[in-house]
């Protein structure tokens, strides 16, 4: 299937977004997309985490844009970035009926630090719950670190999703090796940290995962909510 013209539409709505440290220097990198109302940028949770500050790109455009945390939801590993300029098209969302394991899909966002959008396509695997009945979609299809936050999307370039890169057999472990400081284990003079990381940065997973668009909080503006409200509290 050719999604040249499906490409070329999604692009000026997703953004790489760039979080910045205390000093001011870039700490990780992830991906996102504009969604349900102008001006704001669905992400993963885990992306921003820890950040100072963040500054977020389009494709098609050298300019950053600073953004601020909106909303986030640890629960379900997702967040609302506000951008301060919100001119661009949001992407389009897909009808839930339709979505059923063997259906197209593609996903577009900034892997592996690369600046320029790359997409990737595969079929809906399987859709999957857990114990307590939070939906998963399994994706057939190359995810890498940095892919976190992109839109899982239908073969109309409607979102259906959202990309976890993080999501992955013994993530608890892998996660612990990425949080470790360098120089703390070293043999033959090779940091063995170092190399457990970069290894763990460039790992691709047959199986992808997506949170399903329906998690997705809605956003609304600090002032239109009442004072006992959960997301007042945030």
């Amino acid at each position: 299937m050719d999604y040249a013209n499906i490409v070329e539409k999604i692009t000026p709505s997703i953004a790489k977004i760039y979080c910045l440290n205390a000093k001011n220097k870039v700490d990780s990198t992830g991906s996102g997309f504009l969604f349900s109302k102008k001006g704001i940028l669905v992400t993963c949770d885990h992306v921003i985490e820890g950040s100072q500050s963040l500054l977020c790109r389009f494709s098609d455009d050298e300019n950053f844009i600073a953004a601020k945390v909106a909303i986030r939801d640890s629960e379900h590993d997702l967040a609302l970035l506000k951008l301060e300029s919100g001119d661009r098209s949001i992407l389009p969302i897909g009808a839930r009926e339709k979505i059923k394991p063997g259906v197209p899909v593609i996903f577009s966002g900034f892997p592996l630090n690369l600046e320029t959008l790359t997409t990737h396509q595969g079929i809906l695997s399987a859709i999957t719950k857990d114990a307590v009945g939070t939906t998963t979609y399994l994706i057939d299809g190359t995810v890498n670190p940095g892919n976190s936050g992109c839109p899982l999307m239908n073969s109309h370039g409607e979102v259906i999703g959202v990309v976890n890169a993080t999501r992955r057999e013994r993530s608890d472990l892998l996660s612990k090796v990425e949080k470790m400081s360098l120089g703390a284990i070293s043999l033959h003079g090779i940091d063995l940290v170092e190399m457990y990381q970069a290894l763990t940065k460039n790992m691709q997973l047959g199986v992808g995962y997506a949170v399903p668009a329906s998690y997705i909080p809605e956003h609304k503006e600090i002032s239109e909510l009442p004072e006992n409200s959960e997301l007042s509290k945030k």
